[in-house]
C-alpha cells in the first residue's frame, strides 16, 4: 500500500477527522482512507454526470440538425404573435 503525508492539515479539521473516527470505532488512517475513498467516488460520478449531460446535448443538437434538415427552418414566430396581437 501507498503512503500520503498530509501537510497544513488545519487542527479544527483533524479534530473533526477524529471525532468521526471515533464515532464510527475506526483509526484515524481508517477514516481518512474512507473519507478519500467516498470523494472519489463522488468525483467519478460527478464525472459520469457531466459526460452524460454532454452525451445528451450532443444527441439533441444531431437532433435539431436533422429537423433543420427535414424541415428547414422557421420564421421566429415574435412577429407572428406580435401581428396577431395588433391584429384584434
Amino acid at each position: 500500500m501507498s503512503n500520503i503525508l498530509i501537510r497544513g492539515l488545519p487542527p479544527r479539521l483533524h479534530k473533526e477527522i477524529q471525532r468521526l473516527a471515533k464515532e464510527e470505532n475506526l483509526s484515524v488512517n481508517q477514516m481518512l482512507v474512507r473519507l478519500i475513498q467516498e470523494a472519489v467516488k463522488q468525483a467519478e460520478e460527478r464525472r459520469e454526470k457531466v459526460k452524460r449531460r454532454e452525451q445528451v446535448f450532443d444527441r439533441v443538437m444531431k437532433l435539431r440538425e436533422e429537423i433543420y434538415r427535414t424541415y428547414g427552418s422557421f420564421d421566429d414566430s415574435t412577429r407572428l404573435i406580435r401581428e396577431d396581437r395588433d391584429s384584434r
